[in-house]
């Protein structure tokens, strides 16, 4: 093998190496195991059982509450086309502030029909998680309250507009299957 072909196929495993670490990192590292809020913190809530997102300060100051709709698989969340809405503690990486210019593709889950534009509604709230999954806006108001997305979760338009005002990067996001004591996650 010539030295040009062994230093090209040293960082090819170079960059695969690093691909594969940074990705391990990023799915062990999306939910993080506990989270106990400091006084005056705002952070979210989402109850799957209730179909509610919830809007705290501190560790017991509900300033809004917005119902919702979630992904209408059950189980833990495997993959990013199990239509599973995640439980765990993640952090908001970004606000997308003009979410109607995004496109839906059903193809992404193997679904029959053509992208649409302004599925994703008025705003977009991502954090991170290795299978692509927001909170966002919606097309079909008649769906909140409902489990019915592919594992992201639904705001109306009004509520996720409203919500993002409040919303920074770093902010902590809760989701559980059902209420439980903030120390028992």
């Amino acid at each position: 093998m010539s030295r040009a072909r062994a230093r090209l196929f040293a960082m090819i495993i170079t960059l695969l190496a690093a691909v594969l670490v940074c990705v391990a990192s990023n799915q062990t590292s999306a939910a993080e195991k506990s989270f106990t809020p400091k006084a005056g913190e705002l952070w979210i809530k989402i109850d799957k059982n209730k179909l509610k997102l919830y809007l705290y300060k501190g560790s017991d100051t509900v300033l809004k509450e917005y119902s919702v709709a979630i992904g209408r698989g059950v189980g833990k969340k495997k993959s990013r086309t199990d239509l599973i809405t995640p439980v765990g503690v993640f952090k908001i990486w970004r606000v997308v502030q003009d979410a109607t210019q995004l496109v839906y593709d059903p193809k992404w889950f193997g679904e029959p029909g053509e992208p649409e534009k302004g599925a994703y509604g008025a705003k977009l709230i991502s954090f991170y998680n290795p299978w692509e999954i927001a909170i966002h806006g919606t097309n079909s108001p008649a769906s909140i309250g409902r489990r019915v997305t592919h594992g992201c979760v639904r705001l109306r338009n009004k509520d996720i507009v409203e919500l993002s005002k409040y919303v920074k990067p770093g902010m902590r996001l809760m989701i559980v299957e059902r209420d439980v004591e903030i120390d028992a996650i």
